[in-house]
């Protein structure tokens, strides 16, 4: 993974913090600049009767963004800032082909009822992002974060096996432990039960997962063993990263696993929003 320009999404909240450490823990191994991009979201212009409103708030994010450059200067790391009017989506698309960014680093908020703006963002953009998020991201300052160990939840697809490259160099950079963990879903075991001899077929199915697993790795000249586990998938993802005290998942944003009609892109919307931890989606 090469990263030479980070765009880190910055709305000015208690999130800020967060943001600039991940982007300075991923820009200094790296050495690469950061854009520091907040939008001002509107849907259509905005009337003229906004302008003066719209010209204040200009001059605050200055004052906001002048700050934040230099504790990321502060950190010997290269940094730019835009303020841009206009569709979320659309200015995210436009900052990201401008500065030819390698890595999107966002803030992440889930609504009960309707997309927010991170999710959107998720969604929408085909790029590799870090979704700063979790218990473990909460008091995050520039030069105070540490990788030690990363989760890669794998389902043996394509983009499964692109997040485990990733995953391996990341791993590398930070000198951390890389476990690998592959989830027997629920619905399987039950079409299992359903069949009879349950026990006999549950372990056929894990040694069959096992070898999978240790084939994916060896393919990949890895020597760490992979966990399987079975349950529901976004569940055991997150209750690994809790009880083994992850500081990073990566995985794919999507792909067709081992086991016909297990689509990973629902199971990472489900990460993402109960994760302990920052997690790096990859497209």
């Amino acid at each position: 993974m090469k990263i030479k320009k980070i765009l880190a999404g910055i709305v000015f909240d208690k999130e800020t913090d967060r943001i600039l450490a991940y982007a300075a823990l991923f820009a200094k191994p790296f050495e690469a600049s950061v854009n520091l991009l907040s939008v001002m979201d509107y849907l259509v212009t905005p009337p003229t009767y906004l302008i003066p409103y719209l010209e204040e708030e200009k001059k605050i994010a200055k004052t906001n963004f002048d700050s934040l450059k230099k504790r990321l200067e502060g950190e010997n790391i290269h940094a730019e800032t835009e303020l841009m009017v206009g569709r979320l989506q659309e200015s995210f698309e436009a900052a990201a082909k401008k500065t030819k960014a390698d890595l999107l680093v966002l803030g992440f908020m889930s609504h009960a009822f309707r997309r927010s703006s991170s999710e959107k963002l998720i969604k929408g953009l085909q790029m590799p992002m870090l979704v700063v998020r979790g218990a473990k991201a909460e008091n995050a300052q520039p030069g105070s974060v540490k990788i030690r160990r990363i989760l890669c939840p794998v389902d043996f697809s394509e983009i499964s096996r692109k997040a485990h490259t990733t995953a391996k160099e990341i791993n590398d950079i930070f000198s951390a432990q890389l476990d690998i963990l592959y989830v027997i879903p629920d619905d399987v075991i039950k079409k299992i039960e359903a069949s009879g001899e349950r026990e006999r077929a549950i372990q056929e199915l894990r040694v069959k997962s096992e070898e999978t697993i240790g084939t994916f790795l060896g393919d990949a000249d890895l020597k760490e063993k992979g966990i399987t586990d079975q349950g529901e998938p976004y569940k055991r993802i997150v209750a690994y990263a809790d009880e083994n005290d992850i500081d990073l998942i990566v995985m794919g944003a999507r792909g067709l696993g081992l086991i016909r009609g297990m689509l990973i892109g629902s199971v990472t919307d489900a990460v993402l929003k109960s994760s302990p931890c920052p997690v790096l989606v990859i497209h």
